[in-house]
């Protein structure tokens, strides 16, 4: 890494200036680290552990030339930049959090006003895809009643009876769209008599 002078800092164009940062400096008596560029004459700037933009027209480094200072200049800025790093990400997963909870709770609100009478089917669903929302789904409940009867082989009341309230129950497997997990049956009313 070369050092990095306050004439090549005022002088060197933006793509070349970017080929020598981070560049640890001194400004006056503290080290810090140039960052990087933000723009073609502001530069990024770590010193005495804070983030500031400067002109690059206007801020007066020294380059640092021991290599322990340099080292433990760049050191200190990058566990800066990690703290910072990580109160970013925090602060971002939270703002993430808060959006996703606004965002449920307007589609809540605009399936509440549709389930009123508010505001009809076509905007709700017009309203939903428009922000990314998710679709408002409804689901029907299908309550039957089916009756009928068979005959066994030779056997006694008891044991038909038995199988039956063991072994009898509706064959879902035809029908489109069942929820498995919502399915229940009772089987009773059973009559056993001899033919």
């Amino acid at each position: 890494m070369s050092e990095l002078t306050v004439e090549m800092l005022r002088s060197l164009a933006p793509q070349d200036l970017a080929t020598h940062l981070p560049a640890p400096v001194y400004t006056g008596e503290r080290a810090g680290v140039l960052l990087r560029l933000v723009d073609t004459d502001l530069i990024e700037f770590y010193f005495a552990g804070r983030i500031t933009t400067y002109s690059t027209q206007v801020l007066q480094i020294q380059p640092i030339t021991d290599p322990a200072v340099r080292e433990a200049t760049l050191r200190e800025a990058i566990e800066a930049l990690a703290i910072c790093r990580k109160v970013a990400i925090e602060k971002h997963a939270e703002q993430h959090r808060s959006n996703e909870l606004v965002m449920d709770a307007i589609r809540q609100y605009a399936v509440d006003r549709h389930e009123e009478g508010d505001i009809c089917r076509d905007g709700l669903d017009d309203f939903l895809a428009s922000f990314g929302l998710a679709s408002y789904v409804t689901r029907v409940r299908v309550e039957y009643t089916i009756t009928g009867s068979y005959e066994v082989d030779p056997s006694s009341e008891a044991a038909a009876e038995e199988d039956a309230l063991k072994c009898l129950q509706p064959d879902l497997s035809g029908l489109d769209d069942v929820d498995d997990d919502t399915t229940t049956y009772e089987v009773s009313g059973i009559q056993v008599s001899e033919v």
